[in-house]
């Protein structure tokens, strides 16, 4: 009897036991769940800081996405970029990292990472910095850098005006025929005419196209060709495209035209998408890339595709990555590994392929010189 009890009692006291270790190991288990949630939440809070904080770089950079990145990343012995470089610090009892990357002309990606006891976050999200957009009362010139092309294109600016609530008044001889300045082996004009219209939104005022450059191609065996028109006077804060009017079979070669007229041409690549809806969005668009000057706010090279041949993705890839070899239609990429060396002008080095995009077809340079006071002259 007495026997029995103790093993009864020995049963249930072990019974108890396995029992408090079993709610002890729950408690233990939530405690660690609700220990990793709460810093999960930190670290992603710690990454969102991090973001903040470069956005905020990257926005104290203005136009210059060479000095945004710079803000962020850091530089080099050298004063460069340090592309990869990163920002780093301490937030909130734990870590973070950030780093930027130019993505193409006007969008930069910024990459935050938070880190709190075991939980890690990550954002990756891209920052859009306006481009061509006008700082002061400007003069535009342009210069084309190359062109590697068999088919021929014609090179048009349009201007978009903000609607302050009056029809813009126009300087200089817009709609008339004008002769611009004469440089080197060419006299360029640059007039157009046309009705200016609003944009869908009445945010801007829509000017026609105004020709910079007649069709041609291979211009390359020219030392140097700039036009500065002296009748296209911009005035700030104008959004500005650049556009190319693509001649397969060079019937337009040599013509000048007075009036734009669409029809002209094969079809049209512009180096911004418009889009009338909100032309304040205006984006790279897929057959050109802008890339911003090192120094000078102002200033942009502009590497149009003439041809249709391939697709959007592929177009984005040799923007993002270079050239890389052959297209893998598995992995979507031509296993480029960056952009790895400049021209002269310190822009990306363009290459002429046949079977890529190249984006060496309409190559150009454009510069807005603040002529503020004397913009007549």
């Amino acid at each position: 009897m007495g026997q029995g009890l103790l093993i009864i009692v020995f049963g249930v006291v072990l019974g108890a036991s396995i029992l408090m270790f079993q709610q002890k190991q729950t408690a233990l288990e939530t405690t660690e769940r609700q220990t990793g949630y709460e810093e999960e939440i930190l670290a992603r809070e710690i990454a969102r800081s991090a973001y903040d904080i470069a956005k905020n770089l990257v926005s104290a950079a203005g136009n210059d996405l060479s000095e945004a990145i710079a803000n962020v990343n850091g530089r080099l012995t050298n004063g460069a970029p340090d592309y990869n470089g990163e920002l780093t610090g301490v937030y909130q009892g734990g870590n973070y990292s950030a780093q930027a990357f130019m993505i193409d002309g006007q969008n930069i990606q910024i990459r935050a990472t938070g880190w709190f006891g075991d939980a890690e976050h990550i954002i990756n999200e891209n920052f859009y910095v306006k481009m061509l957009t006008v700082q002061d009362s400007s003069k535009v010139e342009i210069e084309f850098l190359q062109s590697m092309a068999g088919y021929c294109s014609a090179v048009f600016l349009q201007r978009f005006i903000p609607n302050t609530g009056q029809k813009p008044t126009m300087t200089g001889n817009f709609g008339k025929s004008s002769k611009s300045s004469k440089s080197k082996k060419n006299s360029m004009k640059g007039y157009a005419l046309g009705k200016m219209v609003l944009s869908d939104d009445e945010k801007y005022w829509i000017l026609p196209p105004e020709m910079l450059f007649d069709s041609g191609h291979n211009r390359t065996g020219m030392d140097e060709i700039i036009a500065t028109p002296a009748d296209i006077v911009l005035s700030p804060n104008t959004r500005v495209n650049f556009f190319i009017g693509v001649d397969k079979n060079c019937s337009e070669e040599g013509v000048w035209e007075e009036k734009y007229k669409e029809d002209r041409y094969d079809y049209i690549h512009n180096a911004l998408e418009e889009d009338t809806q909100n032309l304040e969005d205006l984006q790279e668009g897929p057959y050109s890339m802008i890339e911003a000057h090192a120094t000078d706010v102002q200033t942009w090279r502009i590497a149009f595709e003439d041809l249709r041949s391939f697709s959007v993705k592929q177009h984005e890839d040799i923007k993002a990555n270079g050239y890389g070899g052959s297209w893998d239609p598995y992995y979507e990429t031509y296993g480029g590994s960056g952009w790895m060396y400049k021209d002269s002008k310190g822009y990306r080095k363009l290459k002429d392929f046949g079977q890529k995009p190249d984006f060496s077809d309409q190559v150009i340079e454009v510069t807005f010189k603040s002529c503020s006071g004397n913009c007549q002259n």
